[in-house]
């Protein structure tokens, strides 16, 4: 059983490394029957496999990347069995979240680099921690990688809940309904891990130590213009009691101004809440943007305090905000950088002790 778990999953990372989406499995019918189910489990819809069937699944088949399957498992194989596999293997890095110098010690909190999971493919390689049918990791291999960062950021990974995002403005309140699409996330429950997703786009923390309230927040360019940030301390306040004066955030690794061209169009979107935000340099093509600064300006007109927010500007070691797309060990994912094929690191927050 666990011997067929392991020869689909170094098919799965033969065909990562190599950059191929083929894949041929030679077996027969009957034992294809069995093993279905771990290709089900491992490849998403952006392999296209190709079963050969041979008397001899021991033999060759030319012309494409291919493995055998020449024995049936012994049990029917079920995600819960291809976990415990993953859970064995070792990590490609160290799983080591970066802090900010402003949250307090009542919080948990970090930001996740692109180390210390088991993604093969270039860019997702290798804690990419956000599902999509589209990509290569399977669901499973995410949720390993969430367990492998909930070890080092020491919370519950069963009590972990990510954004959804939609590149919008809507806030869940953990313990309400959950919208199809949410892109920040508020609680005052001990214990929850709120997390919000980000590969160029701000994953923003806030911090609540008056009240105990925590939020975090998935900001891009759209949701900054509509408001994210100053919605997700409506949030807090409505439902808990918080005073923007009294949060802390934290703005992580995002795209910066050196890397982050837009068109004339989405240029006047910022020019008109913060023409300092719009940045033209001579000899190239297209403006840039700032989006730190023009959410750094949001929060204080939200009530935020300037010295309650950590963007890199406040002069606290070592800085959680740098540019994703050109930092110069390439510690996070990009989308500028990687294309469609992108990982997704997350900025994670909790309220520490138990319920």
């Amino acid at each position: 059983m666990m011997d067929s778990i392991k020869k689909a999953f170094h098919a799965k990372c033969e065909a990562d490394n190599k950059g191929t989406k083929y894949i041929s499995v030679v077996t027969n019918p009957e034992i294809w029957e069995k093993v279905k189910p771990v290709y089900d489990i491992l490849f998403t819809k952006a392999y296209k496999i190709e079963t050969v069937f041979v008397e001899d699944p021991g033999g060759t088949c030319e012309g494409r990347e291919h493995h055998t399957q020449d024995a049936s498992p012994e049990l029917p194989i079920t995600q819960s069995l291809v976990s415990d596999f993953l859970r064995q293997l070792p990590s490609k890095g160290t799983v080591s979240p970066m802090l900010s110098a402003i949250v307090p010690d009542i919080f948990y909190h970090g930001f996740s680099t692109r180390s210390g999971g088991l993604s093969v493919f270039s860019s997702l390689s290798s804690l990419n921690l956000n599902f999509n049918p589209k990509r290569r990791d399977p669901r499973v291999v995410v949720q390993e990688n969430r367990y492998r960062l909930s070890a080092a950021g020491g919370f519950d990974v069963k009590r972990l809940f990510v954004a959804k995002a939609e590149h919008g403005s809507r806030v869940w309140v953990v313990g309400k309904d959950p919208p199809d699409a949410y892109d920040a996330i508020v609680t005052n429950s001990p214990g929850v891990t709120i997390a919000a997703p980000g590969a160029d786009c701000i994953p923003m923390l806030f911090a609540d130590p008056v009240n105990q309230v925590v939020g975090a927040a998935h900001s891009g360019w759209r949701g900054t213009l509509a408001g994210v940030a100053a919605e997700t301390l409506r949030a807090m306040a409505a439902n808990f009691g918080t005073v923007p004066s009294d949060v802390l955030v934290v703005l992580g690794p995002s795209i910066g101004p050196c890397c982050f061209e837009v068109g004339e169009d989405v240029a006047e979107k910022f020019s008109t809440v913060q023409p300092a935000c719009v940045v033209r340099e001579e000899g190239k093509e297209k403006p840039t943007i700032d989006l730190r600064k023009v959410s750094r300006l949001l929060l204080e007109q939200a009530g935020v305090r300037p010295e309650n927010i950590d963007d890199g500007t406040l002069g606290t070691e070592p800085t959680v905000t740098l540019c994703t797309a050109c930092e110069p060990g390439q510690r996070f994912f990009s989308y500028r950088r990687d294309g469609a094929e992108f990982g997704t690191q997350v900025g994670f927050i909790g309220i520490k002790g138990a319920e």
